[in-house]
């Protein structure tokens, strides 16, 4: 979608821990980031060496939701990791098997967040799809 004017970007920064489909496991700093231009999205964004990111994109409620039990049922499952590193587990299924942890006091404070901006974003949805289906059909 494009973005629409004057809407800028959340983003919290944390450490995440991930741990890959073989069981080794490292900490890397990450990002949770809300843009207006998709509200209804999260993405969390792994910062890796030499500017490497990997970015994983879904909903931010399901991110809410992980944080008091397991949610989704997709690709992507979120649900409370308690423990010596208590936080949230944010887990992609496919196309491998990848966990990261964060802590739950940021992800609770990015929700926080997210939530009272949300509501004035919603409204330029219709605007923006309406603009994006414009984009699609004029090509076709």
């Amino acid at each position: 979608m494009t973005e629409r004017s004057g809407g800028v970007p959340l983003t919290v920064g944390t450490t995440g821990f991930v741990v890959l489909a073989d069981d080794e496991g490292a900490v890397v700093a990450a990002e949770l980031v809300y843009r207006p231009d998709d509200c209804l999205a999260v993405r969390l964004v792994l910062l890796g060496p030499d500017g490497m990111e990997v970015t994983w994109t879904f909903a931010w409620e399901l991110l809410a939701l992980g944080l008091m039990f397991p949610a989704g049922d997709g690709d992507i499952t979120v649900r409370p990791a308690p423990g010596p590193l208590a936080g949230v587990e944010v887990a992609l299924v496919s196309p491998s098997v990848a966990r990261v942890w964060l802590p739950a006091e940021k992800a609770a404070d990015f929700v926080r967040k997210v939530r009272k901006r949300v509501g004035r974003d919603l409204g330029g949805i219709a605007p923006a799809l309406d603009l994006e289906l414009a984009a699609i059909t004029s090509g076709a």
